[in-house]
């Protein structure tokens, strides 16, 4: 994480995540074939980060509002120092296949678990109309964060960024 963050992905080597892990490259390789497995590792974390967030939250309409923040507030807590390696996980993906298809599988079960929040919400606490497509707001509400989160790391961490999430 941190080499990917310092170095950008393309630069950083397999031989240079052994060295900061202080394990040997073999011991790396024991456990992630690829970079590209070590990324998806990597989001895979942020899944379960998410997940963890998401606990005990959004069960009630009228806390709306606050819930979104609390959510905010914890996960670019949690998630602050992945955001530059996921940054530039999905900048070099547009030149390596193999990391472009770990970045699509990765959406895809980050649109499904955002879904199964929304369907858990409009149970819990009637929060969306029946004819609201929740995977597409699923959708909506992914591409949002993600551009907050671009906004957060070209230094632009203000109030107005937590705000347009609220």
């Amino acid at each position: 994480l941190k080499n990917f963050s310092k170095f950008g992905y393309y630069q950083t080597k397999m031989d240079d995540i052994a060295k900061s892990a202080n394990v040997s490259k073999g011991t790396l390789y024991l456990y992630f074939q690829s970079k590209e497995d070590l990324f998806l590792h990597m989001c895979r974390q942020n899944r379960q980060n998410l997940i963890h967030v998401r606990t005990g939250l959004f069960q009630d309409k009228k806390k709306l509002a606050s819930d979104l923040g609390k959510f905010y507030d914890d996960l670019t807590s949690i998630q602050k120092d992945t955001e530059r390696a996921w940054l530039e996980g999905i900048a070099e993906s547009i030149r390596n296949p193999k990391l472009k298809q770990t970045v699509i599988y990765q959406r895809g079960e980050l649109e499904e678990i955002v879904t199964e929040f929304l369907k858990q919400m409009k149970k819990d606490g009637d929060f969306f109309r029946d004819d609201v497509d929740l995977k597409t707001m699923a959708r909506g509400i992914i591409a949002l964060y993600h551009g907050l989160t671009i906004m957060r790391i070209t230094n632009r961490n203000d109030d107005s960024i937590r705000d347009a999430w609220v």
